[in-house]
């Protein structure tokens, strides 16, 4: 379809909390489907594309070129981009950043679409687990992609040899890749020079993947699982007990053409566990090794042996499957089998993350997102919801089309049916509001500005970009 620019006697706005694929995909469909409608993009941070920009390996450049596209949604006329301002209460607000109410934005729009993603993590619940040595996934993502919370964290790479990854998604692979592919693999990528350091001195050379389920049940795609069975030079085994790829498992899988190939890749990667639960005496020869080790469930975690709070080892206790194979199959504790110690020096847990609340919307605290129905809030008029906040932390960055085109598409039928009012006057009633504050606002050409001097600092460096990671530096370039 066709854009064109609306007149003032038409137009109407929406309001979109956030600026990650969820956030773009609702912008893009619904400037696509309604020639009269001003969209505003809202983001806490000074800098837009949140997941794609501190969420994506940085040896996936190809999927962070997705951001191209989101540049030209944000080029559109109809397209405002208002950054370094945190919708909801001071509690979520960085002490540079800006803040807006949410129901002041419910005031000036004639709708608004809540699409802020994850920001914090699920935790295990089990002893040990403020050890130092234990920690999220999300924030060894978000350190080496340079979030700018995340720039002054230290995961003790220089003092570690053996390292657990609490989960079996794609988080948990990039972590095992990251932590083992080699400095020289990662140089031309975006991950900042103080990252890039870290893991130069990294002693890190064995990885070991934990899923409390079996191969059927894996969440990672193929080409995470490929990918990390052609680093160079690191040993790698599926680790699973002998009949983990029975007939019975094999013939489950060939209804789904994506699980089947996974499954078969998995089979030629298969080493049986040992009878004692053990890696089989595999020898260590000091090189670099990742094992993927199915149906074990951490229970808890012990300190090091030579005393103080530091990690020393995660316990395990050996589970089972129950029931005819299928992706759902339940697990129980093997009740029989004894708890196992894995030694490591650290931990990380990539057992899904988790939204928070926005204040002034509803919010399901269990299932950790803001209960709604194809995208319309529960209860609430003129206020929607897509992404992650919506259906929970599931999916890769293109399951947010269509998930955003339903929210969106709710929404362009609400307006049809006459449920939505008229708004208040969108970003020109809010712009009042924001210049009342002493921080400054970003719009997308100040985006541009920071763009291009990451662009150049990398440049010299010989690689994407050098990552600006500082709040304050990024709002004194983009405001210059």
């Amino acid at each position: 379809m066709a854009r064109r620019l609306t007149t003032s006697a038409n137009r109407w706005s929406v309001a979109v909390v956030g600026s990650g694929p969820a956030a773009f995909y609702a912008a893009d469909h619904l400037l696509r489907h309604d020639a009269d409608v001003h969209v505003d993009i809202f983001e806490q941070l000074p800098l837009p594309f949140g997941l794609v920009r501190y969420g994506v390996a940085p040896d996936h450049q190809d999927v962070k070129n997705v951001t191209e596209r989101f540049a030209q949604i944000a080029a559109e006329p109809r397209c405002g981009f208002f950054g370094n301002v945190c919708v909801g209460d001071a509690a979520g607000a960085g002490a540079s950043s800006n803040l807006l109410p949410l129901p002041e934005l419910r005031r000036a729009y004639s709708a608004v679409v809540l699409a802020c993603g994850a920001g914090a993590d699920r935790e295990l619940g089990v002893p040990g687990e403020a050890l130092r040595g234990v920690r999220a996934a999300r924030e060894f993502v978000n350190w080496y992609n340079g979030h700018p919370d995340a720039v002054s964290h230290d995961f003790g790479l220089a003092d570690c040899e053996a390292a657990a990854v609490v989960g079996m998604g794609n988080v948990a692979i990039d972590c095992a890749r990251v932590l083992l592919c080699g400095v020289d693999a990662l140089r031309k990528t975006d991950v900042p020079e103080y990252a890039l350091a870290a893991l130069a001195e990294s002693k890190v050379r064995r990885v070991t993947l934990l899923g409390r389920r079996g191969p059927l049940q894996a969440a990672f795609t193929i080409k995470e699982l490929r990918e990390l069975s052609k680093l160079e030079g690191v040993a790698m085994a599926l680790r699973a007990p002998a009949d983990a790829f029975s007939p019975a498992v094999i013939e489950s899988a060939k209804g789904d053409r994506a699980r089947r190939r996974i499954v078969e890749l998995m089979q030629k990667l298969h080493v049986p566990d040992a009878a004692d639960g053990s890696d089989g005496g595999a020898a260590d020869d000091g090189g670099r090794r990742v094992d993927v080790r199915f149906l074990r469930s951490p229970v808890g975690f012990a300190p090091s042996a030579a005393g103080g709070d530091a990690l020393g080892a995660v316990e395990l206790q050996r589970m089972r499957l129950v029931g005819e194979p299928s992706v759902a199959q339940r697990v129980e504790a093997d009740g029989d089998a004894p708890v196992e110690a894995l030694g490591c020096g650290l931990a990380l847990r990539s057992v899904g993350y988790r939204s928070e609340a926005v204040a002034g919307a509803p919010f399901d605290d269990q299932r950790a997102v803001v209960p709604n129905e194809h995208g319309r809030v529960s209860g609430e008029e003129a206020l929607y919801v897509s992404g992650w906040l919506k259906r929970g932390p599931s999916g890769v960055i293109l399951t947010n089309v269509n998930d955003a085109a339903e929210t969106a598409a709710a929404l362009l039928a609400d307006r049809a049916a006459g449920l939505l009012g008229g708004g208040g006057g969108g970003g020109e009633a809010i712009a009042p509001l924001l210049a009342a504050q002493p921080a400054p606002v970003v719009d997308f050409g100040g985006w541009l500005k920071v763009d291009a001097e990451e662009r150049a600092r990398g440049a010299k460096l010989g690689k994407v970009r050098e990552k600006v990671t500082d709040v304050d530096e990024m709002l004194r370039v983009a405001c210059g």
